[in-house]
C-alpha cells in the first residue's frame, strides 16, 4: 500500500500511482475477519477541526501523477509547513523527507543529487525532534523504489490542534521517482500497519487522529472525508471527531470494518476493508462483484476503483463506446465522449450511485481511461480498493470506536467538472523490509 501513513507534516511524498492491493497469492498470508462490534454505530456531530483539501498538480512528467488530494500542515518549533498528500487506507506512521538526504536514481541506480528523486520541500531537524534510539524505517515498493530512515518524534500541528511528540520515519536514503510536489504524505489507517523496526521486530505506534482523541481535542472517536469533484478550490474536507458543516443528506448506512492482517504484523487493524453486497450494472447485480469473501479497502490515495477482473470486463464493455484495454496505458481506454453505464455500489442494503463524471478520467495527451481497473481474479487472493471513483459521490465516516465504516450517498452535485474528466492518480504497491 502506500509508503507512508499518518502525515501532517512536511512535505509528504505523494505517491503516485499504479493501482496498489495486496494479493494473497504472492507468498504472503493475509488473513480477514469481522471484529465484535464494540457499540452502536457514533452520533453524526460536526466538527470544527476540519482540513480543507486542495488539488495540487504534479510537476512530474509521469502522467499518473497529475493531481493530489493535499492539505496544510505544520512540523517542529520553526512551523515548517507544506502540502501533503492524504491517505486513508495505508500505515499510519509520519514520513518526511529530511534535508541532505541521500537520492539513489531510480532510473540509473547511481548515486545522485537530491534534486533527481524529485521530492517536494525537505524536512530539517529542530529542537523538538528526537530520535528513537535502535529504531529504523524501511519500506520498498513493488517497482523497485525504495525509501529508508530513522525513527524520532517531532511536534506536528493538524487543523490547528498541536500534537506533541508525534512519532515520525525520517527518510535518510531513497530510490525514488518523485512528483515533483510533495515529500511526504498523510494517511489514517489503523497503527496495525507502520514501518518502524526495532532490529528485526516491528513497532507499533499511534497516528495522529488516534492521539487527537486520547488528549481531547475532539469528541468522537471517528473522522470523515468527503471528496469534491470541482477542478477549482477545495477538492474536499477531512473532518475529526465529526463531519464537516457542509450541507449534505445525514442519512447514513453502516458497515462493518473488517480485520485484515498480514503475517508477521501484530494482531489488529491494517486496513480500513468492507464487504460490499454487490455492485449494479445497468439495474442488474454482477455475479461476483461482492459478498462475505469479496473485500474492499476504502482509500482515498487511490483515484479508480480496482474491482474483480470479470466486473472489470463487464463494466467496461457497457461503456458506449465500449472501452478497451491498453497495455500502454495499463488501463481500459475509453473514448473522452464516450456514455458510461449507470453504476452503483451497494453497501448494507443501500445502493450508491456512480456519477457518470467520475467514470471517464483524463489521463492527458488526449487519452481518457474509464475509473475502473482489473483488480485481480480471485476472492480468494485479491484485496480489491474503492477509491475516488466512488469516494466523490459519498460521504466517509471512518467509525474507529464502533468499528465500522458509515457511508452517506451524495445527490449528483453541481460541478465545474462537466467534461466527464477527472485527473488520475494510481499507486505504487510497496512491501516492508525488515533491517
Amino acid at each position: 500500500m502506500l509508503f507512508s501513513s499518518i502525515l501532517a507534516t512536511v512535505g509528504l511524498l505523494a505517491v503516485g500511482t499504479e493501482g496498489r492491493y495486496h494479493k494473497r497469492s504472492d507468498g504472503t498470508v493475509i488473513s480477514s475477519r469481522k471484529m465484535p462490534q464494540k457499540r452502536s454505530p457514533s452520533p453524526i456531530v460536526v466538527t470544527d477541526v476540519v482540513l480543507p483539501l486542495t488539488k495540487k498538480k504534479s510537476t512530474s512528467s509521469n502522467k499518473r501523477r497529475l493531481a493530489l488530494h493535499g492539505l496544510l500542515a505544520t512540523i517542529g518549533d520553526g512551523d515548517q509547513t507544506t502540502i501533503t498528500s492524504l491517505e486513508t487506507g495505508e500505515e499510519f506512521a509520519t514520513e518526511v523527507v529530511e534535508t541532505g538526504f541521500t537520492c539513489t536514481s531510480f532510473s540509473t541506480g547511481e548515486k545522485t543529487t537530491e534534486a533527481a528523486c524529485d521530492f517536494g520541500p525537505y524536512y530539517t531537524k529542530s529542537s523538538t525532534f528526537s530520535q528513537i534510539s535502535g529504531e529504523t524505517f524501511s519500506i520498498e515498493y513493488g517497482d523497485g523504489e525504495s525509501l529508508t530512515g530513522i525513527m524520532g518524534t517531532e511536534d506536528v500541528t493538524v487543523a490547528g490542534v498541536e500534537v506533541v511528540g508525534q512519532e515520525i520515519a525520517l527518510v535518510t536514503a531513497a530510490d525514488w521517482e518523485g512528483d515533483g510536489t510533495t515529500s511526504g504524505l498523510m494517511g489514517l489507517a489503523y497503527k496495525a500497519l507502520t514501518s518502524a523496526y526495532d532490529g528485526s521486530t516491528q513497532e507499533v505506534y499511534s497516528p495522529i487522529f488516534t492521539k487527537m482523541y486520547s488528549a481531547g481535542d475532539i469528541s468522537e472517536d471517528y473522522f470523515s472525508l468527503m471528496i469534491l469533484r470541482d477542478t477549482e478550490g477545495d477538492s474536499g474536507y477531512l473532518a475529526f471527531g465529526g463531519v464537516p458543516s457542509i450541507t449534505f443528506t445525514q442519512n447514513f448506512t453502516s458497515t462493518p470494518i473488517i480485520i485484515t492482517n498480514i503475517d508477521g504484523y501484530p494482531d489488529s487493524y491494517d486496513f480500513y476493508t468492507i464487504n460490499i453486497d454487490s455492485i449494479y450494472l445497468k439495474g442488474a447485480t454482477v455475479t461476483s462483484s461482492g459478498g462475505t469473501s469479496v473485500e474492499y479497502i476504502i482509500d482515498s490515495g487511490t483515484t479508480l476503483n480496482y474491482v474483480p477482473t470479470s466486473v472489470a470486463t463487464k463494466i467496461n464493455a457497457a461503456y458506449s463506446p465500449a472501452a478497451t484495454y491498453s497495455d500502454d496505458e495499463g488501463a481500459y481506454v475509453v473514448s473522452c465522449t464516450a456514455t458510461p453505464p449507470a453504476v452503483s455500489i451497494d453497501i448494507a442494503g443501500t445502493l450508491f450511485p456512480i456519477n457518470p463524471l467520475d467514470m471517464i478520467l483524463d489521463a492527458g495527451d488526449d487519452t481518457c481511461i474509464t475509473g475502473w481497473m482489473d483488480g485481480g481474479s480471485s476472492d480468494t487472493e485479491d484485496i480489491f480498493i474503492l477509491g475516488d471513483v466512488f469516494q466523490k459521490n459519498v460521504v466517509s465516516l471512518f467509525d474507529v470506536g464502533a468499528g465500522t465504516m458509515q457511508f452517506a450517498g451524495r445527490e449528483f452535485y453541481a460541478s465545474d467538472d462537466t467534461v466527464k474528466r477527472s485527473t488520475v492518480q494510481r499507486r505504487k504497491a510497496p512491501r516492508m523490509v525488515k533491517n
